[in-house]
């Protein structure tokens, strides 16, 4: 059976998500000392090794949202996943596909 597009993109930045987990989870008990946190950009494409620098209580508050991931700026897939928030450094988008909802992005 043949994977969807949009479910190998969400796929790929479940693993990306992952590696930030590990990493938000290891900054924790400096949180306080640590105002922003460096993650890794978690867009879809496999090959990117780019980074974002965000505000580690920011990425704590998107990051539980199911769905949402942070991606840099010009990597957001809009074919399999929707902007819900842009800022300077980081685009978070969403993925329908996670969160139960089929239909096309708007």
């Amino acid at each position: 059976m043949a994977i969807s597009s949009a479910a190998r993109a969400a796929q790929n930045e479940l693993v990306f998500r992952a590696v930030n987990d590990q990493i938000l989870k290891m900054t924790d008990r400096f949180r306080a000392q640590l105002a922003e946190i460096d993650i890794v950009c978690e867009c879809a494409e496999t090959s990117c090794v780019g980074s974002i620098r965000v505000d580690a209580e920011e990425f704590a508050k998107v990051k539980r949202t199911d769905g949402r991931f942070l991606v840099l700026p010009g990597h957001e897939d809009e074919t399999v996943e929707r902007v819900v928030d842009r800022h300077a450094d980081y685009v978070v988008v969403v993925k329908p596909i996670l969160t139960g909802d089929r239909g096309v992005p708007a």
